[in-house]
């Protein structure tokens, strides 16, 4: 098995018996669902702006003359608007049937409008302490995207999980995260790279 398992690999875990001690973690944008919410970056000295999608935004690399605006991530009705990515909210589905803990770790910084939007609009709830909007006031941590991701899971990992499966658009994320594994010798961490193009997969959901 490679640093990012292919979904065949996923499959065939699926087959193990999970314990009380196993979640499966989702990145929320470009993984769970697509919005049109974009990130403006304006540049102070030139006084232009332009706009970033999340695919876009993870080649980005912050100049420090750039202020950044991420408004449009603050909307419920951009996101209630948005496409699910059914065939990862399956995934999620089967994590419930399988008894297993579900989380979602994001960039976003609104953990109470992601629990609301999980709950009243997609149909899952979602633990609210296992909810990471890593860019929260609510939290501390510190660093890039990835940096932040890294630190929510170190806070899985002590709540006591062990059997850990991760989704997510961007392989910085994925690979930073997989390097835990360093850190806690005794958990088995499983990163998959998640493909929004999957939204085209529009079968129904069974809960």
């Amino acid at each position: 098995m490679g640093i990012i398992p292919t979904f065949g690999e996923f499959l065939n875990e699926k087959k193990r018996p999970f314990s009380e001690t196993a979640i499966t973690v989702f990145d929320l944008d470009d993984t769970l669902v697509i919005t049109d919410a974009k990130i403006k970056v304006c540049n102070k000295v030139t006084d232009t702006c332009y706009s970033l999608t999340p695919e876009e935004f993870n080649e980005y690399e912050k100049h420090p003359d750039h202020e950044l605006d991420f408004d449009d991530f603050k909307s419920l009705e951009i996101m209630k608007a948005g496409k699910l990515i059914h065939y990862y909210l399956k995934i999620l589905a089967d994590a419930y049937k399988m008894k297993r803990a579900v989380g979602i770790v994001t960039a976003r910084d609104d953990r109470e409008m992601i629990y609301d939007w999980m709950k009243h609009h997609v149909g899952f709830h979602v633990a609210k302490d296992l909810i990471f909007a890593v860019n929260d006031p609510i939290h501390k941590f510190t660093g890039n995207i990835s940096e932040k991701k890294k630190q929510a899971f170190r806070e899985i990992i002590e709540k006591g999980y062990v059997k850990i499966q991760f989704f997510d658009d961007d392989d910085a994320n994925l690979n930073l995260v997989k390097e835990l594994e360093k850190e806690y010798p005794n958990i088995q961490l499983s990163v998959y790279k998640a493909d929004k193009n999957m939204f085209k997969n529009i079968e129904k959901i069974k809960k």
